[in-house]
Parts: C-alpha cells; sequence; structure tokens
C-alpha cells in the first residue's frame, strides 16, 4: 500500500479512537496495527504531531511573548498501543465539542505532516537515494531536478533519479523521456536504459525503450556520448562507469541502439524532430507510418487498444498529426481509407478494444 494511503488510514483512526475508545475498537485498531510495521510507524508519527497541533491554541500568551519551547510543554498524553484486555472497562466518551476541536486542530496537523514528508524526500535526495517517477497511460509529467535538470516523462513511462557529489545518474525503466541538462562538468549526467549509456554535460535529448530492447536516441541541443556496455558491465549503473566514446551525438542527430551496437545514426530536420517530440505537446505525428506502426504508437497512451483483424491493412500508410488520447478521431479518420471499426473486449475483460478491418464493400 502506498505510504500517503497508510498516513490517511492512520489518520482514520486517530481520530475513532479518540471518539470510540471501546474494547471493540481496541481490537480492531490492534489488529490493524499487526498487519504491518509500517502502520504503527505512521500512527505513531501522526500521534506525536496532532499532540503538538492540539497545543498550538495556547501559543499566543496574553503578554505577546511566545516561548520558543512552548511546544514541548503540552504534550498530550500518548494512545497506548499494547492490546488492552477485554475485561476493562473502557474510557467515559468525550464531550460532544471535543471531537469538533480535534478535527479542527487535525486540519493543522495535517500541514504539519506535510511539511514533515517534504523534509523526508529532501533529506533522501540530498542523500544520494533513488528517487521513482511515473506515469501512466496517456500521462504526462514535467519533473524538476535539484540540479536545475529537467525531465519530461511520456505516457506509461518511469524513471529513478539519484545524484551524488560525483555523479548525476538516471535509470530509464520504460517509456521514454526528455532530458533538458543543466551545465555541470564536475558531474556527468548518465541515463541508463537497457544495456545503453547516454552521457551528457549539458545538454538537451531524449530516449526511448522500444520493443526488442532497442533503444532511440535523439539529440535536441549540444552533444552526448553514447556507450552501450559489454556484458560484463552491470547495466543498473555501477558506481564507477568508464564511457569511452564508441559514438557521439550532436544536436539534430539520432541514433538506434540494440543488442550492444549502433544500428543507425542519422541526421534529422528541424520539420521532422518537431514531429518526433511533438509528445511534448500531446500529440503524435505520423508521416507515411504502417497503419500496423499508428496502431502501436496509439496503444501506448490508450488503455482502450486498437487491434488489427485483417494483415491485409497493416501496411496501409498514414500520415497526419493526432491527439495521443484521441482514439476515436483517429479512427472515424481511417474511414476515408475504407476500413471500418467495431468495439470488442480484450479476453482478460480488462481493457476495452476497437477492432479494424477492410470496409464490407472494400472487399
Amino acid at each position: 500500500m502506498p505510504a500517503p494511503d497508510i498516513e490517511g488510514l492512520a489518520a482514520e483512526w486517530l481520530i475513532r479512537l479518540e471518539d470510540d475508545p471501546s474494547a471493540t475498537t481496541r481490537i480492531a485498531f490492534n489488529e490493524w496495527l499487526a498487519a504491518d510495521p509500517r502502520h504503527h510507524a505512521a500512527f505513531v508519527r501522526l500521534q506525536k504531531t496532532w499532540s503538538r497541533a492540539d497545543a498550538l491554541r495556547r501559543l499566543r500568551p496574553l503578554d505577546g511573548n511566545v516561548d520558543e519551547n512552548v511546544l514541548d510543554k503540552f504534550e498530550r498524553p500518548a494512545i497506548n498501543l499494547e492490546p488492552e484486555s477485554a475485561a476493562e472497562t473502557p474510557r467515559a466518551p468525550e464531550t460532544p465539542a471535543q471531537p469538533t476541536r480535534r478535527r479542527m486542530f487535525f486540519g493543522i496537523a495535517a500541514a504539519f505532516v506535510l511539511v514533515t514528508a517534504g523534509a523526508l524526500t529532501w533529506l533522501a535526495v540530498s542523500r544520494g537515494q533513488w528517487q521513482t517517477y511515473r506515469t501512466e497511460f496517456g500521462g504526462f509529467q514535467r519533473i524538476a531536478l535539484q540540479d536545475g535538470s529537467t525531465a519530461l516523462l511520456n505516457t506509461d513511462s518511469q524513471i529513478r533519479v539519484r545524484f551524488t557529489d560525483h555523479r548525476r545518474q538516471i535509470l530509464l525503466e520504460r517509456g521514454e523521456a526528455l532530458f533538458t541538462v543543466a551545465h555541470d562538468v564536475t558531474r556527468p549526467f548518465d541515463v541508463s536504459a537497457e544495456d545503453t549509456v547516454v552521457r551528457a554535460v549539458g545538454t538537451a535529448f531524449s530516449v526511448r525503450i522500444r520493443d526488442q530492447k532497442q533503444v532511440d536516441v535523439i539529440v535536441t541541443e549540444g552533444r552526448v556520448a553514447i556507450d552501450p556496455p559489454d556484458d560484463s558491465r552491470n547495466s543498473q549503473l555501477p558506481e564507477s562507469v568508464a564511457l569511452p566514446t564508441l559514438s557521439t551525438l550532436s544536436a539534430g542527430e539520432t541514433v538506434s541502439v540494440s543488442a550492444h551496437r549502433v544500428q543507425r545514426k542519422t541526421k534529422i530536420a528541424d520539420d521532422d524532430l518537431t514531429k518526433k517530440l511533438a509528445w511534448t505537446q500531446g500529440r503524435i505525428w505520423f508521416d507515411r507510418a504502417t497503419l500496423a506502426e499508428a496502431v502501436a504508437e496509439f496503444n501506448r497512451y490508450n488503455r482502450r487498444q486498437l487491434v488489427i483483424d485483417d494483415p491485409s491493412i497493416a501496411g496501409l500508410h498514414i500520415g497526419g498529426a493526432f491527439d495521443a488520447t484521441d482514439l476515436d478521431s483517429f479512427v472515424a479518420a481511417l474511414q476515408s481509407f475504407a476500413i471500418r471499426s467495431a468495439p470488442g473486449t480484450h479476453q482478460s475483460g480488462k481493457a476495452d478494444e476497437i477492432h479494424l478491418a477492410p470496409a464490407e464493400n472494400a472487399r
């Protein structure tokens, strides 16, 4: 379960125990604590925050002078986390006014929790721990990295980021990302995708993992070095990686790497570069792509999937720009190619499908 969900459940238990301290509630609460060690930690953390928040109403004395240690003087008794005997007499219910006051101060406590969570994230980054960022189908995210660089994540993509005093490391685990790298000659910026490492100092480039473990790299600014490591290399970004320049790319160039080899290195015209990066604007641009290629590209962005029922239309060439998540407009455009569509359901039952086949009058 994600940490925010656990924090939310801990908050619900905190209110429930204050409103209903019965033996039945305590038994259910103890079962929840025992289910996951993170539950206990989250509850204790939130309880301490709530105790301090409850004291905030007394922070302004009559003389206007605020004691800097005042928070330490108003700790509320902690809720006992040890199981209670069912035979013990539960505490008397609180007065109606108290839960209202608690909920009022709970908002302040929640703010403290958010500040604490932000501080923990900052500490993790500053200590060189991995941070994970991801997008879902049709998603897009701009990430501001701590060194001033940025990463744009395309649909269904995931990266892990770790910065140390000597290196800036990115692991592209799936999908596609466009990086704009802040200049820092003392800390190379390395992106690892499959068995390929792309190194830059101050530049902009995109990296995409395709099927069959092919990696495509496009440079929009500056230069990068491409190094497909040999089998003895650890592709998970080891602490020490020497990068002999097997291939360098300049702005406006692209390369595909597969099976540890640079397969193609080509120059891209400005118009073509704009088309290849149309995803940063939520668009897909096809230039004489086959229908099979277009379908595969649309399926990257949508849970509702396109399926070609008849192989005879798979090689049909498609051109034009489309909204990446607007399947209906694309399917409607296919009617001009005498292609009909029909709804369907994937055999797993988890995704709707649109089946494509030649129109009856086109057979």
